[in-house]
């Protein structure tokens, strides 16, 4: 199947929608999960996970894990980037380093107007309503 290239000059992405690519203007939308009252986008099979989307298990006996690279999880060999700072073991989360040694990682603000506290759960800090599952907490006391 021969692709189209984006019809921008000097473009050398293949066009997605309407002769262009993403980074210059294609829209396609996601689609959402088609169990009633879901939300969530589609995995596979026009069902998001929790409603029956299979996921890949990682093919070392035993193991449930999700596969992340290579049909393995991390535990049993899957790849990850680490950050190419000398000297340093994190994960590489953009450009190639870790948080401490200057990726940029985007926050989500509260939506509450005038709030600068970080989201904890439905677009709000706890001060404005996120709720938090306190069950695990009560048993890690007792």
């Amino acid at each position: 199947m021969l692709r189209n290239k984006c019809s921008v000059d000097e473009c050398t992405k293949y066009a997605q929608k309407g002769g262009v690519c993403f980074r210059h203007g294609a829209k396609v939308k996601a689609k959402r999960c088609s169990s009633r009252g879901c939300t969530n986008y589609v995995q596979r099979g026009g069902v998001c996970t929790r409603h029956g989307a299979k996921r890949k298990v990682c093919s070392a006996e035993g193991c449930t894990n999700k596969v992340i690279k290579g049909g393995v999880c991390w535990r049993h060999g899957a790849k990850v980037k680490r950050c190419s700072s000398d000297g340093c073991t994190n994960y590489a989360l953009g450009g190639g380093v870790c948080k401490r040694h200057g990726a940029k990682v985007k926050v989500k603000l509260c939506s509450s107007e005038g709030c600068t506290n970080h989201v904890v759960n439905g677009r709000v800090c706890i001060k404005h309503g996120a709720k938090i599952k306190y069950a695990a907490v009560k048993d890690a006391k007792t």
